[in-house]
This record gives structure tokens, sequence and C-alpha cells, in this order.
């Protein structure tokens, strides 16, 4: 791994993100340790191969090749898993944690998860998730540390069959967070939600390609965005469209507000169709604080700092409405979210 060269900014989807200026250092190389709090019995012992299915396609990423399977979650047929299982990474200064996670959810079963990284020094992790027919998985992701983190989260969706992820991105130096979603089954659906809230000169990008292969079937793409300081966020999104995925509901929506001269968003949304029958759009907008809601709130006797406040927590809400149906998940995201508006 260590003799890969690494993804730089002459790579069209790495074109604002320079990642060897951030891992210039020495690191002692340890296969990532998982710590899991669930029921054992969905722990499995089976030795997932790991490819990058996009390899070919896209040839950026050689950082994740021939990973070794450090974890890997396995739920029967027909198994609602009541409880959510937590997943944590803990990397020290100095050292690169090397892994892969495995998730397996067999036709019609049912888990949440809550994944959270702990990062001094760079995790270098990918994951393959496979969500078979009418099965249903939530996926939160948070993390703390400035470390570096590198993600490669590869998913595979079948019929009737949904994906509902959450990502909180408020730590790391950098953070590259590569996405890939394939849509194979009929009516399918997958939810991509996250927040970025970055200060300082933290860097975070997140690149995102959903493929829709099967007919009928639905994708959303949801993400709020507040910097701050010298920080710079990065989203690219696209939804790619076979010409076998006739009636895909495609959408894509990334919003940001910058809170300094100095901070930078980069946003490149896009749509590559190949079918007739579709619903497909994208949005994006990059701009201050609206001064007039902040003159409203304020008028009405509320505190300057506190309807700052205030209008920052209901922009980044609006990136919550695919957990709106699960009180605990919001709940729990809300309280993530606030405290780092605070800090």
């Amino acid at each position: 791994m260590g003799a890969l060269q690494l993804p730089t900014p002459k790579l069209e989807r790495w074109k604002y993100s320079n990642l060897p200026a951030y891992v210039a250092s020495e690191y002692s190389e340890q296969p990532l340790s998982v710590g899991y709090d669930g029921d054992d019995k969905w722990v499995s012992d089976a030795d997932v191969a790991v490819t990058s299915w996009a390899q070919d396609v896209y040839g950026d990423m050689q950082l994740w090749n021939d990973m070794q399977d450090v974890f890997s979650l396995h739920i029967p047929k027909g198994e609602v898993v009541e409880k959510p299982v937590h997943l944590s990474l803990d990397i020290d200064e100095n050292v690169k944690s090397i892994g892969h996670i495995n998730i397996h959810l067999e036709a019609g079963s049912t888990l949440t998860v809550y994944e959270h990284v702990n990062v001094a020094g760079w995790c270098n992790r990918s994951m393959t998730i496979r969500v078979e027919a009418g099965a249903n998985l939530t996926h939160i992701r948070t993390g703390e540390g400035a470390g570096v983190v590198t993600n490669l989260t590869q998913i595979h969706i079948d019929a009737d069959a949904k994906y509902n992820a959450y990502s909180l991105s408020n730590y790391g130096s950098f953070v590259r967070d590569q996405i890939h979603a394939t849509l194979n089954g009929e009516n399918g659906e997958c939810y991509l939600s996250g927040a970025k809230i970055l200060n300082d000169e933290q860097h975070t990008d997140t690149c995102i390609l959903i493929e829709h292969i099967a007919p009928k079937c639905y994708s959303n793409q949801n993400y709020r965005n507040i910097l701050n300081g010298r920080s710079r966020g990065v989203f690219q999104g696209k939804v790619h469209v076979h010409q076998s995925g006739q009636q895909t509901d495609g959408y894509q929506f990334c919003n940001s507000v910058l809170l300094s001269e100095r901070c930078e968003m980069d946003t490149k949304p896009e749509l590559e169709i190949y079918a007739d029958d579709v619903k497909c759009s994208h949005g994006a907008v990059t701009a201050q604080p609206d001064a007039e809601p902040l003159f409203y709130l304020m008028a009405r006797g509320i505190p300057k700092e506190q309807a700052h406040a205030m209008l920052l927590q209901a922009f980044v809400a609006e990136s919550l409405e695919s957990v709106e149906d699960n009180e605990t998940v919001h709940e729990f995201i809300e309280d993530k979210i606030t405290r780092s508006l605070d800090a």
C-alpha cells in the first residue's frame, strides 16, 4: 500500500483535493481495528473479496485496492434487528490504519448502523454494502479528531431495497468520502444525506456516483454545508442513468453558507442520462448568510448571536429529511449538529 502513488489534483475527480499535502509525514501501517457494540451473532467470519467496481472507469481508486477484509456483518433473510449496532474506528497519531468492512443484508432484513471514527493519524478504509431485495439499511456516520480520512463506500441495492445514509463531517484535517452506489433492481431506493460544518483549515471532499441500472428506482442526494475560517468543502455528485433505467427519479441538492471571506466551497453536480423516461434534477447554492431573516428575528427581541445560531441550525436541519420518520436517529444527529455549531 505504501508504494502506491497518491491521487493528486491532476485526476479529474480529485481536482479540488490535494491528498499528498496532508499525508507528508511517515506512518506506521496497521490493519484497521473495528470496535463492535451489538449482538455477536451478526458478525461473520467470511472472507470477502474486495474489488473496486468502477476502477476501470475512473482509475482513481488505487488507494483501496487489495485491502484486507477486517470486519463483516451479515444479517440473515427476513431478520429485523431492533437494536442498532455501533462500529468504532480509533486511529492513533502517526498510524495509518488500512482495512475493509463488509455489511450484507439478505432479503427482507432491517438494520441500523452507527459508525464513528476517532482519527489522529490516517484512516484509509473501504466498505462494501449489499442490500438484497426488500431489505432496509440505515447508516449513520460521525467522527472526531484532527487526522486524515479516505473512505470508499460501494453500495449494491437490489429490488425494493432501501439504503439511507447520513454523514456529519465536522472533523479531520482532510476527509475524502467517495461513494459509489448501484441500483440493480426495480423500485430500489438510495438516500445520501449529510452536512459539513467546517472551520479553521479543514478540508472535506464528498464525491458521489449513483448508477441507475434498473428501472423505477429513486435516489436523493441532500447536503447542507457551513464553512468558516480558511476551510474548504467539496461536493461532487453524479447521477448516471443507464438506458435500462427507465422511470428513474434522481435528485441532488447541495446548499452552502460561507461565514468567512477566506473559506471556499466547490460544488459540481452532474447528470448523465441515457434513458428517455426520467425525472432528474440538481441544484446548488453557495452564499453568505441572508441578512433579512436575521433582521426579522432581531426585530422580535431575539439577540443577534442567538438568532444567528437559530438560522444556522434550521439551515442544516434541511439535510435531515430522509430520517424524519426515525425519531431516535433524527434526535441523535440533531444533537450532534447542535453540539458542533455551539463549539
